[in-house]
């Protein structure tokens, strides 16, 4: 992607008016609402990146926003952003509708959020006493929290509903997920071509080369537009070699400490070895030992709290090693 003149901002999920990709499950969860079958507490669980969140939000809108004025556009999958719900819940003052979220998914859900939740569903509401709760990014729920939230998801009131977001690369205590009903989000590769095309076109991104195409045999829509615009920040280009898009997101992480950074790191090195696999058939096996040695260098970084700057002089060493 060559850098654009202009800043590249993508709505966040709340704020989304489209929804892309997700027609067979608003279908499904619909017709299971009709007929009186919805769980009260739901579990999507998939990749981060794959637009779990922005289908939440429109899921929970067209319920919401049942009988106003300017209801859910259901034919396109589209939020009336005019729509009374919309508003109030980009507002966070929706008196139906809570989110339990951690924008900076590295760090734990607290306690303190889910005794606001509780003090939330007991309290009235203005329409039909519905109640919808959205908590993303469960699995950064620390014990305390997630001991608290248990009884809530045990026996929720009839009207009262749970939509729980789970990035399935790590994993969700089993307290939580035998009180749910899981969900399964997953896309194939030309599904996820045709959503990021749509998401490219809606948000006049341009310069698009045809390796992205490629990233998404690794990655989800969602991550590639994310890791586009933190290139383009700083001047990169994805056409920059795999190592050369690594190194920048060590220097990055470095910087910001971010899971999601970290993430980035680890797909441009997967990226890396998976091309060296293809060219060099006959490494395969030394080629296999050294990526595994560094994913294991990264993760006792994060586990043991190890040495950041003695962490990656082993990394950068062993990928400029493998280059030459």
């Amino acid at each position: 992607m060559k850098k654009q003149t202009t800043p590249i901002l993508i709505p966040s999920p709340k704020e989304q008016i489209h929804l892309f990709g997700y027609g067979k499950y608003f279908k499904y969860f619909t017709s299971l609402l009709l007929n009186n079958k919805i769980p009260n507490c739901i579990l999507l669980s998939g990749p981060k990146g794959l637009g779990k969140a922005t289908f939440a939000y429109h899921f929970i809108n067209s319920l919401l926003s049942k009988n106003e004025e300017k209801p859910y556009v259901l034919e396109n999958y589209m939020i009336n952003k005019d729509n009374l719900s919309y508003k109030l819940m980009n507002s966070d003052i929706h008196p139906n509708f809570y989110l339990v979220d951690n924008k900076n998914f590295d760090k734990e859900i607290k306690i303190e959020q889910i005794r606001q939740l509780l003090i939330f569903l007991n309290k009235s509401t203005y329409s039909r006493n519905l109640k919808i709760i959205l908590i993303d990014n469960v699995e950064n729920l620390n014990l305390s929290s997630a001991n608290a939230l248990l009884k809530s998801l045990e026996e929720p009131n009839n009207n009262t509903f749970f939509i729980i977001i789970h990035n399935n690369l790590f994993k969700l205590l089993e307290t939580i997920k035998s009180r749910t009903t899981e969900f399964k989000i997953s896309f194939s590769k030309n599904e996820k071509e045709e959503t990021f095309h749509k998401i490219i076109k809606q948000n006049y991104i341009k310069n698009i080369s045809n390796d992205l195409n490629e990233s998404l045999h690794f990655d989800t829509p969602g991550n590639i537009i994310k890791y586009l615009l933190a290139l383009n920040t700083k001047n990169h280009d994805l056409n920059n070699s795999n190592i050369d898009n690594a190194l920048f997101f060590i220097e990055k992480y470095i910087n910001d400490k971010s899971y999601e950074t970290l993430s980035f790191l680890k797909l441009f090195i997967e990226k890396f070895y998976y091309y060296l696999f293809l060219n060099n058939k006959d490494k395969i096996n030394n080629y296999f030992y050294n990526y595994m040695k560094i994913l294991k260098h990264i993760d006792n970084m994060r586990r043991f709290n190890l040495d950041e700057k003695n962490t990656f002089i082993s990394v950068k060493n062993l990928l400029i090693n493998e280059k030459r």
